[in-house]
This record gives C-alpha cells, structure tokens and sequence, in this order.
C-alpha cells in the first residue's frame, strides 16, 4: 500500500525539479543564452556575448581601457604661455633715450632729469584694452607682456624721444584654473608660464586627502568633462595633460567595488583594496569557490565593455548594432583548466563588475535527492503511526 504514496511523491518532485531554489543561472543557462553573431535564444534575443577568459582575450583588455582625459580632450602641449586676458592687472613703465621728452623731466638749470615714468597698474578692461597716456587705447588681451609694449613703442615713437616700453603683468585674473573637493586647500590658482598639468594643479591645492585609489578626478573645460582616476594619472602620464584657462579639476571620493554572487565562500559588495585587483585576486577575497557547491568551469564576469574592445574580441566583427558605448559581456573563466590560473593574475576587475560563480549540476541531483529522503521520511512515519494505530 506504501508504494503508490511513494510513486507519487517521486513523480510530483520530478516534475518541480526544474523549479529548485538556486542562488542563480547554471553554467549551461548563461552559455546557451549568449548572443551568437546576432542569433536569438528561444525566440528572445541575447543580451550579451561570451568570451572566455584566456591569453587572447588578456591581450585585447590590455590595449583597451576606460577612457580618460586623453580621449576626452587633446593632449596637445601646453597652452600659448604668457598670454594677458581680461581682468589681469598690468604695470606699465615708459623709458626715453635722454631727459626733457615727453615723460621725462629736467630742473630749472637744465640738469639731466628722470628719463623715465611708471604708470600707475591698470586692468584689462572688458574690451582687451589698456589706456596709456599720448598712445590712446592698446589692446592687451591675447597678448603677451612684451607685445603690449611693443604696441605702446609704435604708438609714441613720432612723440617720445626713442621710447623704451616694459610691461608686467603685477595680478593673474584670466590665467586661472580652480581646483575643488578633497584637496588640501582648494581655491583658484594661476597657470605657469611652463605651462600647468592636472597633477601639478592638484600639487598647489594641497594634494589629495584619501587613498589615490578611491579618488577621481572630474575635468570641466567648457562643456566637456572627462573623469579619470587619480592612480591611473601617476600610473600614466600622457593622462596627465595640461590644464587651460577656466578649466574646473573636482576631485571626489568613490570607492570602487565589485559585486561576488553564487557558489563562493561568501555573497558581498567588495571595495578595492589597491588601482590594480585580478580576477584571481577578486576570487580570493570572495572567500574562494564552494567545494561543495560551486562549478569550476562556470566563472563568470559580467560587465559592460567598450564597444572598441568588443570588436576586437569578435575579430572586428560588430554584432548586435554595438558600434560605439558600452556593450553587455560576459567573460568566463574555467578553472578546471590549469592554465585559468595564470590568464586569471592578468585579466583586471573594474568597478561595478559582477563576479558570478554557477552552482555544479550535481547540486540540483543533490536537492533533489534530499527531497526524496525528505518525502520518503515522512511516507514512512504515516505508515508506522497507522500501524500503531492497528
């Protein structure tokens, strides 16, 4: 009489087996559901692509990463030095070959005076303009000091007895560049004749108060913005561009993680620790994989690429319309193979990856079995309690 009970139960779990409780998709379920060349899965198209994670695939992430100030403005050299602007307060001394000309002076015996006057500092006016006694009205702006003065020169050489002009610039108010957020003393500092990279700017204003691996640097010039991180500035220099008139360096605070799920020692949001975290690295601090649990040929990272790096991976194939921006991939690591564990100290997390490791097929078999034992338990103790009950 037991056995129909227990027929049932198997065929009742049997047909929920596909509904188990699991912590995510299969190995198999993520690989069957890639996008393949544009095809589609089960009517429905793929939302990503796969690639696993071995020599070539290193080599292409190496020669592609996150664009910085490099892609976001021209690295050029840095910028026309010297250069007056509006606002900017300049000095303006007139010498003249002997006494007794037009700004020089001589005494009532007609002794050798001054042969010279400096005027009084003046601003560049909103036109570009200075105003210089018997020269009028001289455009400064855009200008350097010793173009200014030889503007002035011209301007009196039929009034002045063989003038000599030196024009100094005695406040910067055009040449500024501010630099605000965790520095030590932000404010607005001037732009060195050398000309002024990010990193010295951020050198003027107190350097950085947090670990350079959790700072970015955001870079306003005009309406475009570009963010890099300030490792990736010391790390790479031809990042470290030179700063423009007007340009606005905010550096901020972001702690960059990355997210572990799935069959590992534990499930949780992990910050980086150093710029550089490998994939190898990011499996150890998750605890490792389950032993009991986990699928070693199932690792999986998800993330969104660049669409340059995509095209590579495919072989300059461009699938799915991804032409430029981000694109869904998923790269997979299959630690069965020895060779993972070389390919995996190279291939480099990124902020808001999403490290995944799959559950062994064995698991659900397992599951299932216990439901079995569970149900066959519970058949079994009905059937002494009705005994009893005889």
């Amino acid at each position: 009489m037991l056995r129909i009970p227990i027929i049932l139960l198997i065929t009742a779990s049997l047909a929920a087996c596909s509904s188990l409780p699991n912590a995510g998709p299969t190995a198999k379920t993520i690989l069957s559901r890639q996008q393949n060349g544009g095809a589609q899965s089960r009517g429905v198209a793929s939302p990503y692509s796969i690639f696993d994670v071995n020599a070539g695939t290193v080599a292409v992430l190496s020669r592609h990463r996150p664009t910085g100030f490099l892609g976001s403005f021209a690295a050029g050299g840095p910028p026309s030095s010297g250069t007056l602007g509006i606002g900017d307060m300049v000095s303006v001394s007139i010498f003249e070959a002997s006494s007794g000309g037009l700004f020089g002076t001589s005494d009532a015996t007609g002794s050798a005076g001054s042969k010279s006057v400096q005027l009084p500092p003046q601003q560049i006016d909103r036109g570009g303009r200075i105003n210089v006694p018997y020269a009028g009205s001289v455009v400064a702006a855009g200008r350097t000091p010793a173009q200014v003065g030889q503007a002035i020169v011209s301007a009196l050489s039929s009034k002045a007895i063989e003038p000599q002009v030196l024009v100094t610039l005695t406040q910067n108010a055009a040449n500024l560049v501010t630099v605000s957020g965790e520095v030590g003393q932000g404010g607005r500092f001037p732009l060195a004749v050398k000309g002024t990279r990010v990193l010295d700017a951020i050198a003027l204003a107190g350097g950085p108060r947090a670990a350079a691996h959790d700072l970015f640097v955001r870079l306003t010039r005009g309406t475009r913005t570009g963010v890099e991180s300030l490792t990736s500035l010391v790390s790479n220099p031809r990042e470290n561009i030179y700063m423009r008139a007007d340009d606005q360096l905010f550096i901020y605070r972001e702690p960059r993680t990355f997210t572990v799920l799935g069959a590992t020692g534990k499930n949780d949001t992990i910050e980086f620790t150093s710029d550089r975290v490998t994939l190898a690295e990011a499996i150890g601090k998750s605890g490792g994989l389950n032993d009991s649990r986990s699928d070693a040929s199932g690792v999986f990272v998800f993330r969104y690429e660049d669409a340059a790096a995509y095209r590579e991976l495919r072989g300059g194939a461009a699938s799915g319309g991804y032409r430029s921006g981000s694109v869904p991939v998923v790269y997979r690591l299959d630690m069965k193979n020895p060779g993972s564990f070389l390919w995996s100290q190279r291939f480099l997390m990124r902020n808001k990856d999403v490290l995944y490791i799959s559950n062994a097929p064995s698991t659900d078999l397992a599951k299932f079995l216990q439901m079995i034992g569970g149900g066959v338990g519970i058949v079994s103790a009905g059937a002494n309690l009705s005994t009893i009950g005889r």
